[in-house]
């Protein structure tokens, strides 16, 4: 899902906001759920003792290689392997939100569709050919080709829609957007370790070599390669746990943090410099914020929702190959 870690919190700073705001088109492509084993509750009916084997459709052929022609069934097995179940998982959620919206009564038509794809541009970059761009970039790393990306576009919005009305936007929601646009940030170095010793270890040689050096040596984080930089982060920024927060902002500009205990593991932080707020109010900044939230809350039920739909549960597989089950054996 999206659930985001502590250690794949660290995105430059484009990225970052992305993720806050809500880039979850992308995010819940693949119905928002990895390939998994077989759930609790999905059947797998064997086919039938005397069922007949389907004949392969005419214009399987595929292509021809030095005169030798590779046909669709050729394929068919590594192509199961590679997506199967990610593409099962797809099917079953699109036919479930497909009921779920004809019970609630809503259509998703054009200008649904063309309005979650502007959303998804937004979120990216407010350079329209910036986002253009990344977005490219998104669909060429996710393998996102015309046909997925569409089914992707029409399911989030088809998940928007159904969860809209459970939206809430507070004042505790809008303050956090505000601290995260408008209020200060710091600037500071990571590093993560596996344990006290180790934290405590690396403390005591900062007096002998630039923290960043260390970081890239036995940082455990992904910003290691960076030397443990991490973009610009606010005091309310709920995609860092609150405390790594906390001590980032009782530490001393120039100094380095106490270790920080957080999910089994430790953090150092080096803080670099603080960047004041830029003096925009919050009734110049409410309608930004109030998007910001919505988006945010809507990203989080959109996930749960795709998760319960595309559940396994109560769906029998026929075919073995989209289970991840091993192919009965055959025998002579």
């Amino acid at each position: 899902m999206v659930a985001i870690t502590a250690a794949s919190r660290r995105l430059p700073a484009s990225a970052r906001r992305a993720a806050v705001v809500g880039v979850h088109a992308i995010l819940l492509g693949g119905c928002a759920t990895a390939p998994a084993p077989q759930q609790q509750g999905a059947t797998v009916a064997p086919p039938p003792a005397a069922a007949p084997q389907p004949r392969a459709p005419q214009g399987s052929l595929v292509a021809i290689v030095d005169g030798e022609s590779i046909e669709f069934n050729a394929l068919r097995e590594p192509l199961v392997e590679l997506a199967g179940q990610t593409a099962l998982r797809d099917a079953v959620l699109d036919a479930r939100l497909a009921k779920r919206l004809k019970e609630s009564g809503i259509k998703i038509d054009d200008a649904a569709i063309e309005r979650e794809r502007k959303l998804l541009l937004d979120t990216l970059s407010e350079d329209p050919a910036r986002a253009v761009e990344l977005l490219g970039e998104i669909r060429s790393r996710q393998g996102l080709g015309k046909t997925r990306f569409a089914q992707l576009i029409k399911r989030n919005a088809g998940l928007r829609a159904l969860v809209a009305s459970a939206v809430k936007i507070d004042d505790a929601g809008i303050a956090n957007a505000f601290d995260m646009l408008h209020g200060p940030k710091r600037v500071a170095r990571l590093a993560v370790l596996s344990s006290l010793p180790d934290a405590e270890k690396f403390a005591r040689e900062l007096a002998q070599r630039p923290f960043a050096d260390l970081a890239v040596e036995r940082s455990l984080d992904e910003s290691a390669v960076r030397g443990g930089l991490l973009a610009p982060i606010a005091r309310r920024d709920p995609s860092y746990p609150e405390p790594i927060r906390v001590g980032l902002f009782a530490t001393a500009v120039g100094s380095v943090s106490t270790p920080v205990l957080d999910g089994g593991r430790f953090y150092l932080l080096q803080v670099l410099e603080e960047k004041p707020a830029d003096g925009v109010t919050l009734d110049a900044s409410r309608a930004r914020c109030e998007a910001m939230v919505r988006l945010s809350r809507e990203r989080l039920l959109m996930e749960a929702l795709a998760r319960e739909l595309s559940s396994l549960e109560r769906v029998t597989v026929f075919d073995r190959a989209f289970d991840g089950a091993p192919a009965p054996t055959k025998t002579r």
